[in-house]
């Protein structure tokens, strides 16, 4: 009994054994069943065949990354092409690279010439320049270039393309910024110049006649010819010039119009005389117009159009003003004799005897039929600058005359008749060193360097007289002006201050009438043009900063 069971508890035992040998029999034939996970990154895309059997690459779970969308660019050659995948073999186990027109998606190194659908062009100004810098008159180079030929495109500028910012490009500017709602200073800033390339920016309209109508109640008494139709400007032309010396129907047009807004009175004769040329000056000024008494197309427009700034004053007279005249001629007349120094009265419009007297005095100083009677000739000798001043200003000289004496600001002139051995050696060494002069330097101031001092003189902007002037020496030697040495210079100064500006500014081309010794509003038009051209501040008044660059090397002369 006793050994049954033992037979019993050894059988069980061994069953557990038994079970426990299959169990690990069981997990090590597990072991053996094995499946390698997806790949998911495969470098040669797609398994290698090699000998050996099958390589496989290191599994890899990657990040995403996250790029901006590349912007857009201009188009290639290759763009909007079929893809070319005529030299890709597809039988070959190794990779070859694919055709250069096929766009890599998630390729962020390489977007250049990639456009996906169709992109919306950004519309471009209709030109672009720089508009870093402030471009004023005296400027020149290719930036004026380029904002002269954007004025004309526009229509504010019809002179020439030369990259010079004179006075023609300076009214242009005005006229574009007044019309633009800029403030018209003639000065091309950074907004104006924003404003000028830009696709908004304004073209010039074409300004219709304007219809004013009214008598001239200016016009001195019997020279007057009553109200003047507005059918006699209306067909007035604004493509031309008209200026000293034109005659014809286009200026009997300007001359009705003058009449009519004030600035002349008489009747139109077809003459632009001087007097005309006195009234187109006045006009300029008051319309804001550049005031050099040539109508041409920016004066013509503004005259004929109806906001033309009608005048405060007549301002000279044509035909005849005699004894027993009264009216805005008359005081024209009174108004110009006094500036000259002939005419001491009241300026009322009243042609009396002290008017008479002065008009006598006047015709007896300049050569002309002594009558009293201001005519056609007389007229155009007091308002072209070629009449010479009264008893109280002495007589007037010419510049050629007075330059051949002229001493100014240490310099004196040098001719073939007066100059030092010395001084003129000094004169040919200087051109000689500029190429202007070849010659021996032996002081003798003959054809030869008076025909270099010509030749310099041309090619530096400057009046071509052959006299080694002051302000040629000085330009030519590089001088400086003595700063802080100047009285100020206004109308109605006088004396050697004035003579030697006058003459200063004749030297440069601003000044063309003779040299008096009155500072008279013929000498104000003059400073006002140098201290344009020399980017100064513009009030017709000589002062110390004027005076300081007008005497000095860096005076810009006159090349309008």
């Amino acid at each position: 009994m006793k050994n049954h069971r033992l037979q019993q508890k050894n059988t069980a035992h061994a069953r557990k054994v038994w079970l426990l040998a299959a169990l690990l029999a069981g997990a090590l034939a597990m072991t053996g069943c094995y499946m390698e996970p997806d790949r998911i990154v495969d470098d040669n895309n797609g398994l290698t065949v090699a000998t050996g059997g099958q390589q496989f690459d290191t599994v890899i779970t990657p990040t995403p990354n996250v790029t901006a969308t590349p912007e857009p660019t201009a188009p290639t050659a290759t763009d909007n092409q079929q893809v070319d995948w005529s030299s890709w073999d597809f039988g070959n186990d190794t990779a070859t690279n694919p055709p250069s027109n096929v766009i890599n998606i998630g390729d962020n190194t390489a977007t250049s010439n990639v456009t996906v659908g169709l992109s919306t062009p950004t519309p471009t100004p209709a030109m672009t320049a720089s508009t870093s810098s402030t471009l004023r008159t005296g400027a020149s180079g290719a930036a004026v270039k380029q904002l002269q030929q954007r004025l004309k495109e526009l229509g504010y500028y019809t002179g020439s393309v030369d990259g010079s910012y004179g006075a023609g490009t300076a009214s242009a500017v005005k006229d574009f910024q007044a019309a633009n709602n800029l403030g018209a200073d003639g000065v091309a800033g950074s907004k104006t110049q924003e404003a000028m390339y830009s696709y908004y920016a304004v073209a010039k309209k074409n300004s219709s006649t304007g219809s004013s109508s009214g008598s001239n109640s200016s016009s001195s008494g019997s020279s007057s010819s009553g109200s003047t139709s507005t059918s006699q400007y209306t067909n007035g032309k604004t493509d031309i010039y008209l200026k000293l010396g034109s005659s014809g129907s286009q200026v009997k047009i300007l001359q009705n119009r003058l009449i009519v807004l004030g600035y002349l009175s008489g009747s139109a004769d077809g003459d632009f005389a001087e007097t005309t040329e006195a009234a187109v000056v006045a006009f300029q000024k008051r319309n804001s117009i550049y005031a050099d008494g040539i109508a041409g197309p920016t004066t013509l427009t503004k005259l004929y159009s109806s906001s033309a700034r009608k005048a405060s004053a007549v301002v000279a007279n044509i035909g005849s003003l005699k004894l027993g005249m009264t009216g805005g001629g008359v005081r024209a007349l009174q108004t110009r004799l006094k500036e000259l120094g002939f005419y001491t009265g009241s300026v009322d419009g009243d042609y009396g005897a002290g008017t008479q007297t002065a008009v006598t005095a006047f015709q007896q100083a300049n050569g002309l039929t002594a009558d009293g009677v201001a005519g056609k000739a007389t007229l155009n000798a007091l308002y072209g600058g070629t009449g010479t001043g009264g008893s109280s200003t002495g007589s007037g000289t010419k510049p050629e005359t007075f330059g051949e004496t002229a001493s100014i600001g240490g310099y004196s002139s040098l001719t073939p008749s007066k100059g030092s051995v010395a001084n003129v050696t000094a004169l040919q060494s200087a051109l000689s060193s500029k190429g202007y002069y070849v010659g021996d330097l032996d002081g003798d101031f003959g054809t030869v360097t008076s025909d270099a001092v010509k030749n310099y003189q041309a090619a530096l902007g400057l009046r071509v007289t052959g006299t080694a002037g002051p302000a040629t020496q000085r330009i030519l030697y590089g001088g400086a002006g003595s700063s802080g040495s100047y009285s100020k210079l206004q109308i109605g100064s006088s004396g050697t201050a004035v003579r030697n500006l006058q003459y200063t500014l004749y030297e440069l081309k601003y000044y063309d009438g003779n040299i008096t010794g009155t500072f008279d509003e013929a000498t104000a038009n003059a400073v006002t043009l140098f201290q344009q051209v020399n980017g100064l501040a513009i009030d017709g008044v000589a002062g110390v900063q004027t005076q300081s660059i007008l005497y000095s090397s860096a005076a810009k002369p006159n090349n309008l």
